[in-house]
């Protein structure tokens, strides 16, 4: 537990919160008054004003980023923060939080963050791309959550084929796919009956929505498995790919969706000393 101390901290507010901005000023005077450098992201610079000259950088940088919001403000910061190596915790400010280290009555225990006492998790992530019937690159992402093939406004049923390693294992009928990482596997495709995975374990899993086939169940995959969806048969309905919940792009028939590790992690900061099936068995019961 025993790391080198935080001594610059990125402070993200999620601007979709209504977080008051005197809260936000007293943990950023509370750091500082522990010897800390807090800094801000430029674009959020003109709604922070009210910090004033307790910013020290205006710039993605830092020792770690604390996020104030759920876990949808992590997963957010964590494609802002893609690539720089920033770990980030956060505060929660949302509901369930299992992203989320420090509760609002628990901001005690930041100074484990400047006395070194903490750990560093690192989470997998997923690449997707979808390509045309040419070969062509329509679209990458990288996600922390899941990328989620499904139809759109108009419910209709779905049919594609699934592939791993070349190999076709299933033509799926239904309203779509998740494809989530460990960390995902307690968002979406948990609603959906997919499995908990524990974050510390190298694989992703598949899980079917509203699948019209009894055959048609979730599959975890190791980590170094390659997915791909093919033969996306829209029967009808506008079917979309979305990233994390954040990005989406028109499927076309005759695309294919690869799914396979990233070479990209999000680092999550820990201080406390709870067990994954603890913080599971805790947010599962509220």
């Amino acid at each position: 537990m025993d790391m080198k101390p935080i001594k610059d901290i990125l402070l993200i507010p999620n601007p979709g919160k209504a977080i008051p901005e005197e809260r936000i000023a007293a943990l950023a005077s509370r750091l500082t008054g522990q010897g800390c450098r807090v800094g801000i992201l430029p674009e959020q610079v003109e709604r922070l004003s009210c910090l004033g000259s307790v910013v020290s950088f205006t710039e993605a940088s830092g020792d770690a980023a604390l996020v104030l919001g759920g876990d949808g403000s992590i997963i957010e910061a964590s494609h802002r923060l893609l690539g720089s190596g920033i770990p980030i915790i956060g505060i929660n400010y949302g509901h369930v939080g299992f992203l989320s280290e420090i509760g609002l009555d628990e901001l005690y225990l930041l100074e484990r963050l400047l006395t070194g006492h903490f750990t560093v998790e690192e989470r997998m992530m997923l690449d997707a791309a979808v390509t045309d019937a040419d070969g062509t690159v329509r679209g990458t992402f990288t996600v922390l959550n899941d990328i989620v093939l499904t139809n759109g406004p108009v419910s209709r049923l779905i049919s594609f084929d699934v592939f791993c390693g070349g190999v076709r294992f299933e033509t799926c009928r239904a309203d779509g796919m998740i494809a989530a990482t460990p960390t995902g596997s307690t968002a979406y495709s948990l609603s959906a009956g997919g499995p908990v995975l524990d974050p510390s374990i190298e694989a992703f899993c598949l899980t079917p929505i509203c699948p019209h086939t009894l055959s048609s169940r979730p599959v975890i995959f190791r980590g170094d498995a390659v997915i791909r969806l093919t033969n996306i048969q829209p029967n009808g309905a506008s079917v979309y790919l979305n990233a994390d919940g954040r990005e989406d792009l028109a499927i076309r028939e005759g695309d294919t969706v690869e799914v396979r590790r990233s070479a990209h992690v999000t680092k999550l900061l820990r201080v406390r000393e709870d067990s994954f099936l603890g913080v599971l068995h805790a947010k599962l019961s509220q």
